[in-house]
């Protein structure tokens, strides 16, 4: 979803403007605003025809990280699709393990190489804005794979997840099971990130609809189940009384919920709907709550359909939402695989293009 940031992009500074403007008439008003307004950016039809280029085609993807499962996943997305299409010759990938200088460095490397088109997920967006910018320039085309919406000029589509609608989902679900009435708590991902911010705002709109529901505090865990777990271990210690658990990722959801039994006091809380890691899955097998609003690591699959037709010139929607259905306890038995580690991913990928286990 769209940020305000200290500095934003020229071509979206009519679109925050709007936004700024709401913010001092109400906050539910600006949620909307905001919105919406990503919604038409999303939909704004770009002309591709400058970065049309004949076949053969190497991609270059830039990875902020490697070391997180679902980033795996998505990636041997990226590999299958790209394995359907003759015309793609090579899939050239990077890892920045977190280091945003050297996403600089891994990008202005893939464009030495002379990729055709670039796929990222960044560790930091401002850090890799103007490299981004250079590729643009250059004639490559970049697609924000995974994650939130972005409307930077360096950027020229999305294969983005909603990370405000997931928020909503994942609140409302939550809202539902509680019968509208407790105390609870956040477990957000990084914090600062499209996710986190999109995630809180989320669920701030929807708890002004239940005001007999308190928001005790929200953390930050940044996807990490060990950090979601110590953190929630020092809340079992601060607070007396928690209710609900709002956590829309599944590896922190699993440490939570282990916190919790820990404490011997999984039996008062109710947990929201997580993603489906495999290890949350299991859980929700096993304990019958929660869920999974799925965060789809088929993005790294639409991105290169995405990324296909601006190479060859068509027009393209700035951001394509890659969908996240629920999945009910009732019915999580379909997704989960038990003999599976914790670390993986339900997925449709063929067998071949399965991480190893």
């Amino acid at each position: 979803m769209i940020q305000l940031r200290d500095c934003l992009p020229v071509r979206g500074l009519a679109l925050a403007g709007t936004v700024a403007a709401l913010l001092l008439s109400g906050g539910a008003l600006a949620d909307q605003a905001a919105r919406d307004a990503q919604d038409k950016a999303a939909a704004e039809t770009v002309d591709t025809s400058r970065f049309k280029e004949e076949p053969p085609y190497k991609i270059g993807v830039s990875a902020g990280y490697l070391s997180n499962s679902w980033v795996v996943f998505a990636l041997q997305h990226i590999r299958w699709e790209a394995s359907k299409h003759p015309e793609v010759e090579e899939v050239i990938v990077t890892d920045a393990a977190f280091n945003p200088a050297k996403q600089v460095s891994d990008i202005e490397d893939l464009l030495r190489q002379d990729i055709d088109l670039l796929l990222y997920w960044p560790v930091d967006d401002a850090a890799i804005a103007d490299v981004l910018q250079r590729a643009v320039d250059a004639g490559v085309p970049t697609i924000n794979t995974g994650g939130g919406f972005t409307d930077s000029p360096g950027t020229i589509a999305n294969a983005y997840i909603s990370q405000w609608s997931l928020g909503e989902d994942v609140a409302r679900r939550l809202m539902e099971d509680l019968d509208g009435k407790g105390k609870i708590i956040a477990m957000l991902p990084i914090a600062g990130t499209t996710a986190a911010v999109d995630q809180l705002d989320a669920l701030k709109t929807v708890l002004k609809e239940y005001p007999e529901v308190e928001l005790l505090t929200a953390e930050y865990g940044d996807w990490n189940r060990a950090k979601a777990k110590q953190i929630t271990e020092n809340l079992l210690q601060r607070y007396p009384r928690i209710d609900g658990v709002f956590s829309p990722a599944g590896q922190m959801s699993i440490g939570v919920a282990e916190a919790f039994e820990e404490a011997g006091r999984l039996d008062e809380v109710t947990m929201s709907p997580g993603d489906e890691y495999n290890g949350w899955l299991k859980w929700v097998a096993e304990h019958r709550q929660g869920g999974a609003v799925t965060f789809p690591t088929r993005a790294g699959q639409v991105a290169v359909q995405k990324g296909l037709k601006i190479l060859k010139g068509e027009p393209v929607t700035r951001g394509t939402a890659v969908k996240d259905p629920f999945i009910s306890p009732e019915n999580v038995d379909a997704h989960v695989d038990m003999e599976a580690p914790d670390d993986w991913w339900a997925s449709e990928l063929p067998p071949e293009f399965l991480p190893e286990r």
